[in-house]
């Protein structure tokens, strides 16, 4: 018995999809990449990101595992991803014209949330008027370091203003340094403080590290939070491996939002996948797009 081909991965959110589900079924299997792919004679430019080889005796068990994640992969309803997508402009340069075709975009696809800088949720919040996209804005951000108070007086600016979704970045200080609980308090003072409004949790967990992360993401439930984001971008991407650490340890008891990294629409599946009911990128109204422009295909 030897490896034999299972599929060639289109980039490194799909392979880490793949990787995952097969380890949770305990099928041995490989990635190879392209970029770490060995001269074997002739030098070929390959598309895409590499390939997943398994043990020829597991290629069945293998081939039904693809065949489920292919087929959730395979056309979803546009409307329906609009929905779970917050369409993110956090760009410091972004000015008044890049915030009126930004929101305009989130009425098109009619997404979940506009995610703005604080200063644009007025202008936000106007556009906005009578539809059913959501504003949100960050708090703490994009560190985490500022004092509760500070926090929590800069969330009650936002939420004056109108925002009513929050993505608060989590005290990363507290809670590697042995003092987690207090970094919960302190979002759980801001969700008690502010009723009505749904705080996202911003954990970084590519710098918490998985642990951590898990000993965050369980303490966090029933303190008054509704989601859990893997993080604002500036540490890394969203990984398929952190959101279902995230999904696994609060168990359905509080939403994942997966955010940083997603440009297109297979990363957007392969996370939603993982286990994330919403999805902050910049890129979400080319995700949009790209999503319409598969069930138009496929429904000619």
């Amino acid at each position: 018995m030897g490896l034999v081909k299972l599929r060639v991965m289109d980039d490194r959110f799909q392979a880490d999809l793949w990787c995952q589900a097969l380890e949770q079924r305990g099928i041995a299997h490989l990635l190879r990449t392209y970029e770490d792919t060995a001269y074997d004679g002739i030098y070929v430019t390959q598309k895409g990101y590499g390939v997943i080889y398994v043990e020829e005796e597991h290629l069945e068990a293998a081939r039904g595992v693809d065949q489920d994640l292919a087929q959730s992969l395979a056309c979803p309803d546009p409307a329906q991803l609009a929905r779970s997508i917050d369409h993110t402009l956090l760009d410091a340069a972004a000015g008044e014209a890049e915030l009126e075709t930004h929101l305009e975009q989130c009425l098109e696809m009619e997404a979940a949330a506009a995610c703005v800088s604080p200063w644009m949720v007025p202008r936000a919040v106007r556009a906005l008027a009578g539809s059913p996209v959501a504003v949100c804005t960050v708090v703490g951000f994009p560190l985490g370091t500022q004092t509760s108070a500070a926090k929590l007086a800069e969330a009650g600016e936002a939420a004056g203003a109108g925002a009513v979704e929050l993505d608060v970045v989590f005290n990363r200080g507290w809670a590697l340094g042995g003092e987690l609980e207090r970094a919960v308090a302190e979002m759980a003072d801001l969700a008690r403080e502010l009723p009505g409004r749904v705080i996202k949790v911003i954990l970084e967990t590519s710098a918490l590290g998985p642990e951590a992360s898990r000993r965050a993401a369980r303490a966090l439930v029933d303190t008054g939070v509704e989601y859990l984001k893997t993080g604002t971008g500036f540490f890394g991407p969203a990984t398929v491996e952190e959101v279902s650490l995230l999904a696994r340890a609060v168990e359905g008891r509080l939403d994942i939002k997966a955010a940083g990294g997603i440009r297109s629409l297979a990363d957007a599946l392969a996370l939603q996948a993982a286990g994330a009911q919403r999805l902050g990128t910049s890129s979400g109204y080319d995700i949009y797009r790209q999503a319409r422009e598969r069930w138009e295909q496929a429904e000619s």
